[in-house]
């Protein structure tokens, strides 16, 4: 917790808007119930949410970690957090399709969704076209964060690609 509110003073001192943290998963393992952990992460979200609230800055809390990633967990984490500066950052997951949709997840966390870690466009697994008409319907105004494992020789180039990519896959469908 004491890195992320330091990686809040920072954000805010060179114009960032948010800071990105990612549960990592559960302890079962040890014995520690299930509910509890994901309380005490939305606990200690709820105590970087608060600290931010002196900055710009907001805390954007990933889809991630084996278990924690379960769009449920990240609702119940949300839930105990119960602050304003603590809002998610969907990732695109695979485990977000539930019966060849997006959209029963993503609208469970709807209400916190402050950003968007968009793994890898050519992912035609993904289903990238519904992810972008969700981000429509609420008249999402957060950010889309691009992961590109690729080096390019051509970094502005391999970029207007992808952007273009981008453009299309969030262009509206005839039918929408």
């Amino acid at each position: 917790m004491e890195t992320t509110k330091r990686f809040v003073e920072l954000a805010a001192d060179i114009g960032a808007v948010g800071v990105k943290v990612r549960p990592n998963g559960l302890h079962e393992a040890a014995g520690v119930p299930k509910e509890k952990t994901l309380d005490q992460i939305g606990l200690a979200l709820r105590e970087c949410g608060e600290f931010a609230d002196g900055y710009p800055v907001s805390i954007w809390v990933e889809v991630h970690g084996p278990e924690t990633m379960h769009p449920p967990n990240i609702h119940h984490i949300m839930e105990a957090a119960d602050h304003p500066k603590v809002g998610v950052c969907w990732s695109s997951n695979a485990t977000d399709v539930v019966d060849g949709s997006a959209s029963e997840y993503f609208n469970l966390l709807k209400p916190w969704m402050q950003s968007v870690h968009i793994t890898e466009l050519t992912n035609t697994a993904y289903l990238w076209r519904e992810l972008f008409r969700l981000l429509r319907e609420p008249d999402y105004a957060g950010y889309c964060l691009a992961e590109l494992p690729y080096e390019s020789a051509e970094p502005e180039r391999f970029m207007s690609y992808y952007a273009a990519l981008w453009r299309e896959l969030n262009r509206p469908a005839a039918d929408e």
